[in-house]
């Protein structure tokens, strides 16, 4: 019975770090002046994701996006962005295709407060869950 016990707690004692790993990555991306993370990095299929918009000094007063599949058409996911601070933020959940590994088009819209607009572009891949 101890042996067993002391096996099953090795296993979940060796399988915890990998799994925490995993939720933690962050993809980073230069886009002009800006920084673009993606959270977690891998973008797994439907599950909550992230983007963050670090803006710095820009003086910016909106940021919208869309994101479209390259593999695969899957329609259109329009972005909404919040304001945090110096970031602007947006939650997301990407639809499962049927390949394991998508990619997807991502495109930004950024609306400074002096009325200019600029668009930031950026491809990506999500994967399937594990």
């Amino acid at each position: 019975m101890k042996s067993v016990f002391g096996c099953v707690l090795l296993m979940l004692a060796a399988c915890s770090p990998q799994e925490a790993a995993k939720t933690t990555t962050t993809r980073q991306v230069q886009l002009k002046t800006f920084t673009l993370s993606y959270l977690p990095g891998d973008m797994p299929v439907e599950t909550p994701l992230l983007l963050k918009l670090d803006t710095g000094k820009e003086a910016v007063s909106k940021v919208t996006g869309i994101i479209r599949g390259k593999t695969m058409y899957m329609g259109e996911i329009p972005l909404r962005f919040e304001r945090k601070q110096q970031q602007w933020q947006a939650e997301l959940m990407l639809g499962a295709c049927t390949e394991p590994r998508m990619q997807w088009q991502l495109e930004l819209e950024v609306t400074y407060q002096n009325g200019d607009k600029i668009t930031l572009q950026d491809s990506f891949y999500s994967r399937w869950p594990d």
